[in-house]
């Protein structure tokens, strides 16, 4: 009786674990279509060579350093733009 007993107990806890597996895969993936960006081909077919040109000119201008500044700022700031308009 007391195996009988024992191998249900382990049939629920691995069915338990699995259970949790897929939730915690499924908050994983509700998060990522929250933070990343929507891939839309055309447009990041025109966004690229447009970020070069900004960059190819302002570097320049600028300087490597704190252009990279500016851009690491504004990726940070982008990602919490993208995190807000997710929660609502």
């Amino acid at each position: 009786m007391s195996d009988a007993r024992s191998s249900e107990r382990k049939a629920l806890l691995a069915t338990r674990a699995e259970l949790d597996r897929t939730r915690v895969t499924l908050a994983l993936h509700g998060i990522r279509t929250i933070v990343a960006p929507v891939s839309d081909a055309g447009r990041l077919a025109g966004a690229r060579p447009l970020a070069a040109t900004f960059v190819r000119f302002a570097g320049p201008f600028v300087g490597a350093a704190r252009l990279g500044r500016w851009l690491r700022v504004a990726s940070i700031a982008l990602f919490a733009l993208r995190i807000v308009r997710g929660w609502k």
